[in-house]
């Protein structure tokens, strides 16, 4: 018998966009009782994704839905309000055991990189709120934070689910998670956006941010001897996006194929490792709608980079840059310009930067070449400054630290599953630093 099945909408958008799912679902067998469409707050202000992963537990406990298990399908921000509540802290009951499946069309994993334009007036105009009363024309500015580029929610959150803990996986003690997305996007309806917001993207999340294949890559050159840590690639969590040919990001609801349909309705009924290796290796790869978006994203190869400068203290380094290198065995160097072609410093804390790399421009560049990565900070004052252990690095402390040169050629791609460069992936690098006075005047006694 199948389980209830939750939907989750995005943000600016209600539980109607579900209308052709909720159809389809119907049409194949299940009950409308046992489908149970959500509704939530987005264009207020002061609304926080935690605030409506809170209120999404109440919704479940007033319907019963805690208590028992069940499935979810979530659209766009539904994703963050999904992972939200799945990793909140205490609850009463462990919650990736009640979620069996959960289906993301289109997610917004790490956000979205319109989700800065929200916030301007022309954002606030076209999707704020029109009811008159204290929201009016608000778009939901904490919620729209929390979904912009390189922002510290999606960093801690992908921490909590992904990196320090792994929340799903292909076995039964935790939810079977499938990632869906569009290869098309807004076509002439995208020219109002800066280019940059929709290369590699469904018009609204890119392609390279919504699976849950996510590496984490650590700086450390805050302790003695210096050097670059990494997550446990070898456990690495093996859930990639599965491309659809045809649609955008509305349109995966409100349009959804044929052949997408038939995968979501397979994808409930996995209970199984063994049924999920099935699903991927055969169901997936033989559906006419996902070879059809594997070929429209052929020289479409995209990745994200997400980077966060910080302190031994834990404070935020803010003004810093990161370069990537490519060195011959002769000495000679070539920059990776594409690296830093298109970056987004989150707005309220610039130690988190997003990049969004066209991995198909580096054939050639780095082939048989050491990667470097290249590190300069510095903290504006000439009280404290930054020190740095490890290759070529001095001991002392000063105001503006680097170019410090890292080698990190153990992420050439030569060893299997260590690789930099990984397409359809966001990598996670941390970068630590140690921050000490550098004079007496900071503190003395007279």
């Amino acid at each position: 018998m199948p389980l209830p099945l939750v939907l989750v909408h995005g943000y600016a958008s209600s539980g109607n966009a579900f209308g052709s799912w909720r159809n389809a679902f119907v049409a194949a067998g299940r009950q409308v009782t046992d489908i149970f469409i959500g509704n939530y707050v987005t264009l207020n202000n002061e609304v926080t994704v935690d605030d409506i992963a809170n209120g999404f537990n109440r919704a479940l406990h007033e319907k019963g839905l805690d208590r028992a298990p069940f499935d979810a399908i979530v659209h766009s921000t539904g994703m963050l309000v999904m992972r939200s509540w799945l990793t909140a802290a205490n609850p009463a009951v462990p919650r990736n055991g009640l979620l069996k499946h959960l289906v993301a069309l289109a997610p917004a994993t790490f956000g979205s990189p319109i989700a800065a334009k929200g916030r301007s007036l022309l954002g606030r105009i076209f999707i704020g709120s029109k009811t008159f009363g204290p929201d009016f024309l608000d778009s939901g500015n904490l919620v729209l934070s929390n979904l912009e580029l390189g922002s510290q929610f999606t960093w801690d959150l992908a921490h909590r689910d992904l990196i320090d803990r792994k929340l799903y996986g292909p076995g039964n003690d935790t939810p079977y998670v499938f990632v869906f997305d569009g290869t098309n996007d807004y076509g002439k309806l995208a020219e109002i956006f800066d280019r940059h917001d929709q290369e590699g993207s469904d018009g609204v999340v890119r392609w390279s941010g919504v699976a849950l294949n996510t590496r984490k890559i650590i700086l450390n050159l805050g302790v003695s001897k210096g050097g670059v840590q990494m997550s446990d690639f070898s456990n690495l969590l093996d859930i990639p996006m599965i491309p659809v040919a045809g649609v955008h990001h509305n349109q995966i609801m409100s349009v959804p194929p044929d052949g997408l349909i038939q995968l979501v309705l397979a994808a409930l009924n996995v209970n199984s490792q063994e049924a999920f290796n099935n699903f991927h290796n055969n169901l997936v790869a033989n559906s006419d709608v996902v070879k059809q978006g594997r070929a429209k994203l052929q020289g479409q190869n995209w990745q994200q980079f997400v980077v966060r400068a910080r302190d031994n203290h834990g404070s935020p380094i803010t003004d810093y840059s990161i370069e990537i290198i490519a060195r011959a065995s002769d000495g000679s160097e070539i920059s990776i310009p594409e690296f830093e072609a298109d970056v987004h410093p989150y707005a309220a804390d610039n130690s988190f930067r997003c990049f969004h790399v066209k991995l198909d421009e580096l054939q050639g560049k780095i082939t048989g070449k050491r990667l470097i990565a290249r590190i300069i900070a510095k903290t504006g004052t000439n009280l404290v400054g930054y020190q740095g252990y490890g290759t070529n690095m001095t001991e002392g402390a000063t105001p503006d630290f680097g170019p410090v040169d890292l080698d990190i050629s153990d992420f050439d791609g030569r060893t299997p599953g260590k690789s930099l460069f990984f397409p359809f992936t966001t990598t996670l690098i941390e970068i630590i630093l140690n921050r000490e006075p550098i004079t007496k005047d900071i503190f003395s006694f007279s």
